[in-house]
This record gives C-alpha cells, structure tokens and sequence, in this order.
C-alpha cells in the first residue's frame, strides 16, 4: 500500500468517529464526544447547563467512594490505575458501581442515554434474548430496572423514566456482565413541591393579615 493510500484510510478512520457522532442526539448534559480522548480522573465534576447543575459523584458496589472516569465516550467509574473505567458490575470485576447525580435543583429526569450498552441478541420470528447489561435507577421509593427496555439506538441506548422527580438519582450497574458509560442526561427544572411545614407556616402567616386587618376595620 502506497503512502498516499495509508493516509486516506487513516483519514477515513479519524472522520468515522465523527460521522458516527453526528447520529446522536443532544442531551441537557452530554457527555459522549464532549469528553477529552484519554480517560480523565475527576472526584466529583460539576456540569452545567443553563440553569441547571449536576453534581456526578462515582462509588463502588460497598459504598466506598471512587473516582469519576470522563472520556469521549462518557462517564464511568474507576477505583485504580488498571480499571477500566466503566460502570462495572460481574463476576471478574467490580460488582455494582454506581453513578449518583445531584442535581442544583428539583428536576424531571425524563430519560437517560448509556454508551457500551448491549441489548440481547435477537432471534428473528422468535424472541429477544436478555440484554447483557443491566442497571437500576434509583430516586425517591422508586426503582427502575434498565436492560432490553430502551430505543435500541445504534450508537446510544436510550431510556425513557416514569415521574423521575427529584434532585438526588442513583444509576447502578447490575449483573454478571455489566459493562457501559453514562453518555447523557435529559432533565428539566420542575417546580418543587412544598412541604407541610412550608403549609403550616403559610397559614400562619394568612392569620396573622387576617388579625391586622381585623384590628384595623375596629
């Protein structure tokens, strides 16, 4: 092979990522191809976008934090210098990483987006085998299952969340062959909802112009 050819097809290898990129959709938080190209160690990064803040922090499957592994291709966890870096859970690697995400206010989650994310096989006119990765999403009372229930996307798997309301969520590799990187977060701002203290002191405060006004018609 001649130079000349060794250098369009290194051309065509650097452009494939980047066609390969311009088929995924934006997320409020993005973390696929916004990351740098070697794997970045961050204990706690902090993400913005508009209003919003996210706060990612990364723990092994015992509650030990870990550190926060940022790449091209999304966020993972990583515990030492031979991790690999992503949200791992079998049975010759770490068992349950998990991801929380803090958020600088009450949010909807509406959907989550995983890189490295493998759906099961299917088999056509029969039936689709179980997906060989698997988390939990966690938030609230509530606990979400995540495996073959997605977009099938090509390049990221996407899950769509019910009533995801709140400011803390937990993401949690599960299983015996779990392998993937958080790729994108969509979530928007929600109103929150007042506690019954907040009610109370409300009510208070109507008695309380209720009172003056009364005193001031005497």
């Amino acid at each position: 092979m001649s130079l000349s050819q060794k250098a369009k097809w290194l051309s065509l290898a650097m452009l494939a990522p980047l066609a390969a990129h311009a088929t995924v959709p934006n997320s409020t938080f993005q973390f696929y191809f916004e990351g740098p190209v070697f794997d970045e160690v961050v204990h706690a990064p902090y993400f913005t976008a508009g209003s919003l803040g996210v706060t990612v922090r990364a723990f092994t499957a015992d509650g030990k934090q870990a550190d926060v592994d940022r790449r091209w291709d999304g966020l993972g966890v990583t515990t030492g210098l031979l991790d690999p870096g992503e949200m791992n859970s079998g049975l010759f690697s770490s068992t349950g990483d998990y991801l929380t995400l803090t958020f600088n206010q009450q949010v909807k989650l509406d959907s989550l987006r995983f890189s490295w994310w493998e759906n099961g096989v299917v088999i056509p006119f029969v039936t689709q085998l179980d997906s060989l990765d698997h988390a939990t999403v966690k938030y609230g009372s509530t606990t979400v299952g995540l495996a073959n229930n997605n977009d099938n996307g090509l390049i990221l798997k996407t899950f769509s969340l019910p009533n995801a309301i709140g400011t803390t969520f937990t993401i949690q590799a599960t299983g015996n062959l779990s392998a993937f990187r958080l790729a994108g977060i969509n979530a928007t701002a929600t109103a929150a909802v007042p506690e019954p203290a907040t009610y109370a002191l409300l009510g208070l405060g109507l008695v309380g112009i209720g009172l003056v006004t009364g005193r001031r018609k005497a």
